[in-house]
């Protein structure tokens, strides 16, 4: 070939690997999109809960579902901290180490169950929110927006895992860019601007269509750029209307404290009005707030959303049931709600409680968790999923010879979830499995220390792989005599005894 030829075929392919690179990408497929109508929410073009109405027990009336959006405050789902002087505080009991992929995957496999229930939106932040659950100081830093309001990948990435996961799902995440214990990363008021654009942009390059967008979680709280405040922060929600691909737009809008009733220059240009109930013990103030919203001149018929709301009744005996707590006054009052749960301070050793405290068991697993989501099921008639409980011995000492015998109760399963087999988890890795019930685990060669265990079954639903869980639980393991535990570098705790024990038809226990 000659010369001038070979340079010319090189200069066409340049030419051409040049356009591609200036052509936008093709939208990626997507599954779900989410759309408002008046004061109700559509899912692909299908009102939520279609046809659903729910009538508590001992009345008469039957409340409208349809159009609501139950949710939940899920906000840590892409945490990191990058202060390496905090991230210690998050360490998981079963591995002793904080990791961020395992937190966004840990959420991710819990996602059908929460669906199961009802649920259909959650609120996640680029900022999280307080990993204590509530907390004045923060020096931990977790954002996924550097100080000049450009977006760190590996954040995002996450992040776009999770949203994935709610696309094939059918949910619809209510994403938040700011948080006011940590919008002070952002350098000034134009950073935050960017951030703004740059979230928005991203979420619209990506092709989702069943994003919402909260601008900021309690803008009457702390926040140290006055863009982000009450007076101005309507700017920011016109800003990211604003920004559009083919002429769609995302739904957006921005939360107050809890028991605040949001100003008008707010609710005049917000796609949707939100709520927060923290604090609010008495039902009758909720009342209050949804009433106070609806009379205001510039309400136009928006839909309403409680979407944070942390002990909703005007006793804890109460609880979730079907009178007396705020969720029940929302419903009826055809308000969307949302549960915010965190450790209190008598938990705070429980890694099975909460869904904000650092680190997160995302599965429903605790008393609390699965109140909110029985009567969640209940309300918007959904099947819920079957409970797991893992049955460990509560009385003496267990030690490293001892052989060990775990059985796993089902409670609440339908005939139409057929669960095919349970995996048993010590320290986070599957040692045996069952297939058929009863489901029951021997083990032998247990280490010394600590054991958290717990079970899981997997089974499909109408095509969504749901995957189900048992709280944690704790083994304490006492070294045996006549035994010698030798420290080995391929795990972290290897047992050595002077004898191997007989044969057996049971699993073997590896740390």
């Amino acid at each position: 070939m000659r010369h001038d030829l070979a340079l010319s075929i090189a200069g066409v392919a340049l030419a051409v690997s040049a356009l591609a690179a200036a052509a936008p990408a093709a939208e990626p497929m997507r599954h779900t999109e989410v759309s408002i109508d008046g004061d109700a929410f559509l899912i692909n073009g299908r009102l939520t809960y279609e046809g659903v109405t729910w009538s508590p027990a001992g009345e008469d009336t039957e409340y409208r579902i349809e159009g609501l959006l139950m949710n939940a405050r899920l906000v840590q789902g892409i945490f990191d901290d990058l202060n390496p002087e905090t991230t210690a505080r998050w360490r998981y009991p079963d591995t002793g180490q904080w990791d961020p992929e395992r937190n966004t995957q840990d959420f991710i496999d819990a996602m059908a169950s929460w669906y199961e229930h009802g649920l259909r939106c959650f609120v996640i932040n680029l900022q999280g929110g307080s990993p204590e659950g509530y907390s004045r100081e923060q020096p931990w830093h977790n954002s996924a927006l550097r100080a000049d309001g450009s977006l760190r990948e590996d954040f995002m990435n996450r992040l776009e895992r999770i949203l994935d996961r709610a696309d094939q799902l059918g949910m619809v995440p209510m994403l938040g860019i700011y948080y006011f214990g940590q919008d002070q990363r952002l350098e000034d008021e134009a950073a935050v601007i960017r951030g703004v654009e740059n979230t928005v942009n991203w979420v619209l390059d990506k092709g989702y269509r069943n994003v919402l967008i909260e601008i900021n979680n309690e803008c009457n709280v702390r926040y140290d750029h006055a863009i982000l405040q009450p007076p101005r922060v309507h700017e920011l929600i016109e800003l990211a209307q604003g920004i559009t691909r083919d002429g769609r737009r995302l739904y957006v809008g921005t939360s107050y404290g809890g028991g605040t009733v949001p100003r008008e220059n707010v609710v005049k240009v917000s796609d949707f009005i939100l709520l927060h109930g923290n604090g609010v013990r008495d039902p009758q103030r909720m009342e209050q707030m949804i009433h106070a919203v609806r009379a205001m001149d510039v309400y136009r018929g928006q839909p309403i959303v409680n979407n944070e709301d942390d002990q909703p009744w005007r006793v804890a005996a109460q609880g979730f049931g079907p009178t007396g707590n705020n969720f029940v006054v929302c419903v009826k009052h055809y308000v969307s709600w949302g549960y915010f749960d965190f450790r209190a301070n008598d938990e705070l050793g429980d890694f099975n409680q909460g869904f904000q405290s650092v680190p997160v068991n995302w599965q429903i697993s605790s008393a609390r968790k699965r109140a909110f989501f029985d009567l969640m099921a209940e309300i918007t008639a959904s099947p819920g999923t079957p409970r797991l409980e893992l049955d460990v011995p509560e009385n003496g000492p267990i030690r490293a010879g001892d052989r060990l015998e775990l059985q796993v109760q089902v409670q609440n399963q339908r005939d139409d979830t057929p669960i095919e087999q349970i995996e048993l988890l010590v320290n986070h890795a599957v040692v045996a499995e069952s297939r058929q019930a009863p489901y029951t685990f021997r083990l032998k060669s247990l280490p010394v220390g600590e054991l958290r265990v717990r079970a899981r079954a997997t089974y499909q639903r109408d095509g969504r792989e749901v995957s189900v869980e048992s709280p944690y639980r704790t083994l304490r393991v006492l070294e045996e005599p006549g035994r010698v535990f030798v420290p080995d570098p391929q795990r972290p705790i290897a047992l050595r005894a002077a004898e191997d024990p007989a044969p057996d038809t049971a699993s073997t226990l590896r740390s």
